[in-house]
């Protein structure tokens, strides 16, 4: 008979830890409570910011069983970057996804993405972003009443105009250009010898239509998604600013929720970022080819004069450099250099 302890033994904490696990899984499913959450983002649904908050939203709900739902709202219908970030932080509205540009006007440092062509690529720019460099950063906010939950990004943004192409820096001279609301791209293209407008998202297209400017600068997916080369005829490969967003979380209503809540919205993000990398680079990889296909002319800017651009742009740098933090700049561009230095 005792040769049959140590069965029963491992049976019965066999038995025990099963009803642990479920005791756990039944108090996690009472944590998670019925919630709507609204999630205002400013470009379109088919742009894949859209398409990452639709991710978003699809993997909360079936990590949640069905309990939270999040309604995606494109185009600031709840309000531009500023207001929608506004909202959030008073605890009107769930959520918002915001470029760091704009969600510099409350965490400063983030404008380290603002720095005029210190990324060349992706890579360079992803090392950054989920580097000590972007995560300290999202770890700022909530003494802003806002709570940073992962990144999505733009990629690069690139200038379109309706006057004339631009292969050198004296092309910028006679441009009038809408620019992020945001200190440091008025200041890049006042580098640059443009005359910088900065203006909410909504308001460039009907700006670009009454020829109240000539131009703007933005993604490529964002300039298709925005319809821009239906009114816009130049699109030049500038490369200028890498531009990532921040997805926010009210504070107030994220004090509200349960730990099982907050991991399932925190990994929730986590999933869709890396879902939006891999189809936004996929879609941008086809959409120059779209935009010329649609009456846009197309053009590259030679190294000497891209040179030239970085040259006429490095006293930006400088600028921001006391404001941003030493430390915060020489830790970036030591990040950059080690991809760049990787084989």
């Amino acid at each position: 008979m005792s040769a049959f302890h140590p069965r029963i033994r491992r049976l019965g904490l066999a038995i025990a830890a099963g009803l642990l696990a479920a005791g756990a899984f039944q108090a996690h499913a009472q944590d998670i409570k019925e919630r709507k959450i609204k999630l205002s983002y400013p470009v379109a649904k088919d742009n894949p910011m859209g398409l990452a908050v639709d991710k978003f939203a699809e993997i909360v709900g079936t990590k949640s069983d069905g309990k939270i739902k999040v309604t995606g709202y494109p185009n600031a219908t709840l309000g531009n970057e500023i207001q929608s970030m506004a909202s959030a932080q008073g605890g009107i509205l769930e959520m918002s996804v915001v470029s760091t540009a704009g969600a510099a006007g409350n965490v400063k440092e983030l404008a380290i993405f603002d720095l005029p062509f210190i990324f060349r690529n992706e890579k360079e720019a992803d090392a950054v972003v989920d580097g000590e460099v972007g995560q300290s950063l999202l770890k700022k906010f909530p003494e802003k009443k806002l709570i940073g939950l992962c990144y999505l990004d733009y990629g690069f943004r690139q200038v379109t105009n309706s006057k004339h192409p631009i292969r050198k820096l004296e092309d910028f001279s006679d441009l009038k250009l809408r620019t992020l609301q945001n200190r440091v791209y008025i200041d890049i293209f006042k580098a640059l010898g443009a005359t910088p407008l900065p203006l909410p998202y909504p308001e460039t297209y009907t700006a670009l239509e009454t020829k109240a400017i000539d131009g703007q600068e933005s993604a490529y997916l964002v300039t298709k998604s925005s319809s821009y080369q239906d009114i816009q005829t130049y699109l030049t490969e500038t490369r200028h600013v890498y531009l990532p967003a921040v997805v926010l979380v009210s504070k107030k209503f994220w004090d509200r929720l349960g730990v099982a809540e907050r991991d399932i919205m925190d990994s929730a993000c986590k999933e869709a970022s890396a879902y939006h990398r891999t189809i936004s680079r996929k879609m941008e990889a086809d959409v120059v080819q779209e935009l010329v296909k649609a009456g846009m002319k197309f053009n590259k800017i030679e190294p000497a004069e891209q040179e030239r651009m970085v040259r006429a742009t490095a006293l930006v740098i400088e600028k921001y450099k006391p404001e941003l933090g030493a430390d915060l700049v020489k830790e970036t561009l030591a990040t950059i250099e080690k991809v760049r230095k990787a084989p």
